[in-house]
C-alpha cells in the first residue's frame, strides 16, 4: 500500500513527480511516480532509456511516458551507487530491460545509471503481490491458479524471446491487477552481495523459489530455471505453502538442489503440471509456451480472481484514486504536530497507532460496488489507467461503463466467423493485441479464400484449392503455407446431387494464441503460428460440413471429430479431446450410432466451448461434455433437437432451429449452459434467420439487412437494410459480430459499424470504405443440374475478423485488407 514520503525524499526522480513510497529493499527504495514536470528537489535528472509508457500494467510500447502515467520508480542506495562496477552493470540492465515487451509484465519505462541516485522506472500495477494476497486470503482456487500460471508463463515466453532471463521469479514479484497478474523485476541488477551477473557460484533469489541451477551457481541459470521457479510459484499459489518447506537454510537449499518438493497438498488437477515444471533435469521441463497451453487459462470475460482477491485489488484502486483526487503527494506530518504520523491526504492511512474498531462487514454486493466505484473514480481522475476492467455486475443490475476511460477487453486467443470458441459472436477488443508496427495493409491470397481465422500472431485462410496460407497480421506478408493433401479433389465443388467435395479434405483453421489447429488430408495438425512447423498430428475426420467444420480449441485442449475404431457398437463419428501441448488423447465419445443415410446425415462434430464445457452435435441433438474429463453433462430435449448451432453467453446457451424459409422453426431457445435444460423461449423473434451474435446488450441477426434485437424480449431495436448491388452485379455480406461495443460487418466495398450504448441502444450506421475491396461483381457460374458447381466461381460472403481494434476483411476471391475499427 502507499506510504507517506519521508522528510528529504526528492520530489522528482528523472521525469517523474514522486507521489508516495511503495516500499524498500536491500538495494534502495521504491516510489510511486507520475509523468510530468514539477518544481522541487530532483534526483536523477539524466537521460531516460527504455520504452515509453503504456497503460498501467500494459506492454509499455510507445514513444514516451505520457502525462498522468503512473510508474514505480526504483532507486539505488548511495553506498551501492558509489561502485563504478555496479553502475556499469546497472547500465547494461537498463538496456536489457528495455527489450521486455509483454502484456503480462509491468514494462520498464526508462532509467538512468549515471544520475546521482541511479533509478529505473516500470509501469505501476495497483494491486497486491501474489505473496500478499495468499498471506491474507490463503490458497487460490484451481481455476485461478491455472489462469495465473498461464499468464506468467506467457510473460516468461515474451522475456525469453527478448533474450532476458528473470532469475528471481517468486510470489513477491508477481503483482495482481484487475485483469490478471503482471510480472515485475525481470533481471534487474542487484548489489554485489546478491547478484547473479558476475561471480560464479553466487546465488540470487528467495531459497524456496530457486531452481537447482541457482543453487549450483549463477552461470548455470537458463530459461528452464525460470520454469522451475514458476512451478514453485504455482505450488505456493495452490497450497499457500512454500514448496520446499522451511527449516535451516542449508536444508531448504539441499531439497531445492535435489528437486524434492512436497506436492501432496497440490490439487490433483494441477499436480502433474507442477511436477513437470519441478523436474530435476532442465531439459525435461516444459517450455513456457507449452506450459501456458498445459494450464489453459484462455481468454475469458474477466480474470477469475476469487472475491477476496478482487476486494484486495480494489483497495489499491481506492487508495490511488484518493491520492490523485488530493492533488498532491502523500506526506508525513512534521514531528512537532504530535507523536502519531498522519498523511496529508484526508482519509488515506489516517489511522491511530492502536488497532481501530472494525466497522461491520459490508454485504458482498456493496463491497463489489465500492470496488467498482473506486475503479471508475480512478479511471476518470487518473485518465491513463486503462488496465482497470469493470467487474461483471449482477444480471439484474446492468451498469454503464466509464465514458472517460473505456476499459480494455481481455485478450482473445483467436477469432473466426463465429467469434471465439463460445460461438457467441462476441469478441472483446483490447488495443494491447494490436500487432507491433501495424499499419493498414492490403494483399491477395494465391487462391480464393474458404474460411479464415486470426489472432495476434497470424491470419490463416483455407483456400478453395485445398491449401492454407498464413499471413503476418502486422504487414500482410506471407509467413507460410500448407500444400493440398494428396489424393483429394483439386478444387472444392458441389456435386449435382448436392454432395460437397472439399479439396485437401481441409477444414477451417483455428488460431489459438501461438498455435494454428487444422485438419488437412484427414489429419489433425497443430502448427506453430509464426513458422507453420508441425508440433503434432493425429488421424481425424475431414470436413463434416463444407462451410463450418473446424477444430474447437480452448483451455489447452483440442476438440475434433474422429472416426471410432470398430468395437461392435456401430458408432461412426466421435468427438475426441487432445492435449494442445503434446497431442495426448484425453477422452473420446461417440456422436453417431449405426449407418446414417445421406439424407439424414448431419455434421456430427464439436461446435463450441465455454467455461469448461464442450458442445457437440450428435445424432440425438446437441450434447454437452465436461471439457477436461469427458463426463456427459446434458443433452437437449426432443423439442430442441432441430438445433444445429449453439451460442454461449455466461450461464445461458442459445440455440435456434436449422433450415431456411417461412416454415423454419426459428424460435430462439434459451438453455442452461451446463446441462442444456430449457430455460425460456423467444418465439419467432428472429424471423427466418438464426442469430449471428448473442451478447449481453444485443442479439444480432441478418435478414436482408442488419437487425439488432433486445436480448431480454426479442423486440427489434434497430434495422439497417442492405443496399442492393447495381443491376447485373452480385453482392454479399459477412456475418455481423459484436466487436467490443459495436456491431461489425462488411460487404464487397465497405466496413459497417453500429455502436451500442451502455443500455444496448444502437447508434447510427457508420460506413468505412475498405481499400482494395473488390466491389460488386458479375456472378461467374450458376448451379448446373448436370455438373454441379465449383465454389471458387460463386459469389460468397466476405469475413470480418476483429482483433485488438483491427478488422481483417477477407473477400471470396482472396483479397485481404487490414483496417482499424472506427473509434
Amino acid at each position: 500500500m502507499l506510504g507517506p514520503l519521508r522528510e528529504g525524499t526528492p520530489r522528482r526522480i528523472g521525469p517523474y513527480e514522486v507521489l508516495a513510497r511503495l516500499g524498500a529493499g536491500g538495494m534502495g527504495e521504491v516510489f510511486l511516480g507520475r509523468a510530468g514536470a514539477v518544481d522541487g528537489p530532483a534526483a536523477g535528472d539524466g537521460p531516460v532509456a527504455g520504452a515509453g509508457a503504456g497503460p498501467v500494467g500494459g506492454s509499455g510500447a510507445g514513444a514516451g511516458p505520457g502525462a498522468g502515467t503512473f510508474v514505480a520508480v526504483k532507486t539505488v542506495r548511495r553506498d551501492v551507487a558509489g561502485s563504478p562496477a555496479f553502475r556499469d552493470r546497472f547500465r547494461r540492465e537498463i538496456r536489457v530491460a528495455a527489450l521486455v515487451d509483454s502484456p503480462y509484465a509491468a514494462a520498464p519505462l526508462g532509467g538512468d545509471a549515471d544520475a546521482e541516485v541511479p533509478w529505473l522506472a516500470t509501469a505501476y500495477v495497483p494491486g497486491p503481490s501474489l505473496s500478499q494476497a495468499v498471506r491474507r486470503g490463503g490458497a487460490l482456487p484451481v481455476a485461478t491458479v491455472r489462469a495465473l500460471g498461464a499468464d506468467v508463463a506467457r510473460a516468461l515466453a515474451d522475456l525469453h524471446r527478448a533474450g532476458v532471463l528473470h532469475r528471481d521469479l517468486k510470489p513477491g514479484n508477481v503483482m495482481l491487477s484487475v485483469d490478471g497478474p503482471r510480472l515485475i523485476d525481470f533481471g534487474i541488477a542487484r548489489s554485489d552481495a546478491a547478484t547473479t551477473m558476475t561471480a560464479t557460484g553466487l546465488m540470487v533469489g528467495t531459497p524456496s523459489f530457486m531452481s537447482p541451477e541457482h543453487v549450483a551457481g549463477a552461470r548455470r541459470v537458463t530459461a528452464a530455471s525460470d520454469v522451475f521457479c514458476l512451478g514453485s510459484l504455482l505450488c505456493y499459489a495452490a497450497t499457500g505453502e512454500d514448496p520446499f518447506g522451511d527449516g535451516p537454510l542449508a536444508a531448504v537449499l539441499y531439497r531445492v538442489s535435489q528437486a524434492e518438493a512436497d506436492l501432496s497438498r497440490v490439487p490433483d488437477e494441477l499436480r502433474e503440471t507442477v511436477a513437470a515444471c519441478l523436474a530435476l533435469d532442465p531439459a525435461a521441463r516444459p517450455t513456457p509456451e507449452a506450459l501456458a497451453e498445459l494450464l489453459g487459462g484462455g481468454a475469458s470475460k474477466v480474470f477469475p480472481w476469487p472475491e477476496g482477491v478482487r476486494d484486495h485489488i480494489g483497495e489499491y484502486g481506492t487508495e490511488l484514486a484518493r491520492l490523485v483526487a488530493s492533488g498532491g503527494p502523500l506526506l508525513e506530518v512534521p514531528p512537532a504536530a504530535g507523536p502519531v504520523v498522519t498523511p496529508a491526504v484526508p482519509g488515506l492511512h489516517s489511522v491511530p497507532t492502536l488497532g481501530p474498531v472494525a466497522p461491520p462487514a459490508a454485504p458482498r454486493r456493496v463491497r463489489r460496488r465500492r470496488a467498482l466505484a473506486a475503479a471508475l473514480a480512478l479511471a476518470v481522475v487518473a485518465g491513463g489507467l486503462g488496465a482497470y476492467l469493470l467487474w461483471p455486475e449482477d444480471e439484474k443490475e446492468p451498469r454503464a461503463p466509464a465514458k472517460a476511460a473505456p476499459a480494455a477487453g481481455p485478450r482473445v486467443p483467436g477469432v473466426d466467423d463465429r467469434g471465439l470458441a463460445d460461438a457467441s459472436g462476441v469478441v472483446p477488443q483490447n488495443a494491447a493485441q494490436r500487432p507491433a508496427g501495424w499499419k493498414p495493409w492490403q494483399t491477395k491470397l494465391t487462391a480464393p479464400a474458404l474460411g479464415c481465422s486470426a489472432g495476434e500472431k497470424v491470419l490463416v485462410c483455407r483456400t478453395t484449392d485445398g491449401r492454407y496460407e498464413a499471413l503476418d497480421p502486422a504487414s500482410g506478408r506471407k509467413l507460410w503455407d500448407v500444400a493440398r493433401a494428396a489424393d483429394t479433389p483439386g478444387e472444392t465443388y458441389i456435386s449435382p446431387t448436392g454432395q460437397p467435395f472439399v479439396s485437401g479434405a481441409a477444414t477451417r483453421p483455428t488460431v489459438h494464441e501461438g498455435a494454428v489447429v487444422l485438419v488437412a488430408g484427414y489429419t489433425l495438425q497443430v502448427r506453430d503460428a509464426r513458422t507453420g512447423a508441425v508440433r503434432w498430428e493425429k488421424p481425424s475426420l475431414g470436413p463434416q460440413n463444407l462451410w463450418d467444420t473446424r477444430p474447437v480449441v480452448a483451455d489447452g485442449i483440442v476438440f475434433a471429430a474422429t472416426e471410432l475404431a470398430e468395437d461392435g457398437t456401430g458408432a461412426l463419428v466421435a468427438v475426441t479431446a487432445f492435449s494442445l501441448a503434446d497431442g495426448r488423447q484425453l477422452w473420446s465419445h461417440g456422436l453417431s450410432n449405426g449407418e446414417v443415410s445421406k439424407a439424414d446425415r448431419k455434421a456430427y462434430e464439436p461446435v463450441a466451448y465455454a467455461d469448461g464445457v464442450v458442445y457437440a452435435l450428435s445424432q440425438g441433438g446437441l450434447v454437452a461434455y465436461d471439457g477436461r474429463k469427458g463426463t456427459l453433462l446434458g443433452q437437449v430435449e426432443p423439442d430442441a433437437d432441430a438445433c444445429r448451432e449453439i451460442k454461449v453467453l455466461g450461464a445461458a446457451a442459445y440455440c435456434v432451429g436449422a433450415g431456411s424459409g417461412e416454415d423454419t422453426d426459428t424460435s430462439l431457445r434459451l438453455l442452461d449452459a451446463r446441462t442444456l435444460a430449457p430455460r425460456a423461449t423467444l418465439p419467432g423473434a428472429l424471423g427466418t434467420t438464426p442469430p449471428t451474435a448473442v451478447g449481453p446488450r444485443a442479439v444480432v441477426s441478418w435478414d436482408k439487412g442488419l437487425r439488432i434485437l433486445d436480448p431480454r424480449t426479442g423486440e427489434e431495436r434497430a434495422s439497417f437494410p442492405s443496399v442492393a448491388a447495381p443491376s447485373g452485379l452480385a453482392q454479399s455480406w459477412s456475418s455481423p459480430l459484436l466487436a467490443g461495443d459495436q456491431v461489425v460487418y462488411a460487404d464487397y466495398s465497405s466496413l459497417y459499424t453500429v455502436r451500442l450504448g451502455a443500455d444496448g441502444k444502437p447508434g447510427g450506421l457508420k460506413v468505412t470504405p475498405v481499400p482494395g475491396a473488390p466491389g460488386p461483381r458479375v456472378a461467374e457460374e450458376d448451379f448446373d443440374l448436370e455438373y454441379g458447381y465449383t465454389i471458387s466461381k460463386r459469389v460468397r460472403e466476405p469475413e470480418v475478423l476483429p482483433v485488438g481494434g483491427i478488422a481483417y476483411v477477407v473477400y471470396d476471391k482472396g483479397a485481404v485488407a487490414s483496417v482499424a475499427l472506427p473509434k
